[in-house]
This record gives C-alpha cells, structure tokens and sequence, in this order.
C-alpha cells in the first residue's frame, strides 16, 4: 500500500495569502548566511592583493557579504579611501560602472 503525499501544496489551498506570505518569510530568513569573522592573516592577505591590484592597475575579483548573501564583483580599483574604510571599483574601465565596498564586508580578494 502506497500512501500519496502532495507534501504542502493540499495545504496551501486552505491557507491565507497572508500565512503563505509568512511562510516565505520564515523560508527566506533560515536561508541566510552569516558574516564570516576573517582572522588577522586573511584581513592582511586582502590589503595586500588591494594594494598590489591599485598599484599595477590588475583585474581583481571580491568576493563580499551583503543582503545576508555573498556576492562576487570583478573589476578594476578606482580609488582605495583608507580614512573612511572604502574601495571604489569600477566593473569595466570604459563603462564608467563604479561600485563602493565598505572594507568590513570584504571576504576575499583575488587577482585575475
């Protein structure tokens, strides 16, 4: 005998648009990541490959949190702002596509 489950979707035509508007809610906030908290070698690691990727003008890519999510930008550094703790990057040097990361958001950088 086999039982044939529909799993949620009996149950959702009995629910209110505002208990599923819940329910996604809930879904939404249990997928999200945490900050990583980066030792001192990583946060120098990424200063270093920031300056070295400034210096000699190189393609970098950083891997960042923001929105409770990690994302990914490649580019070219514009300017690194130590006073206020932010890089500018702009995504192609002819596109004039500039982008501010805060430094404390910054997880990983690579050069290309």
């Amino acid at each position: 005998m086999s039982v044939n489950d529909r799993g949620t979707i009996k149950w959702t035509s009995m629910m209110l648009p505002e208990h599923v508007e819940l329910l996604n809610q809930l879904k939404e906030k249990q997928n999200r990541k945490q900050k990583p908290i980066l030792d001192e070698q990583q946060l120098e690691e990424n200063g270093f490959q920031l300056m070295m990727a400034h210096k000699d003008n190189l393609l970098i890519n950083i891997k960042y949190y923001a929105n409770y999510d990690y994302h990914n930008i490649k580019g070219y550094i514009d300017k690194i702002n130590y006073q206020d703790k932010y890089i500018t990057m702009v995504e192609k040097v002819s596109s004039g596509n500039y982008t501010r990361i805060n430094f404390d958001v910054i997880l990983e950088v690579t050069i290309l």
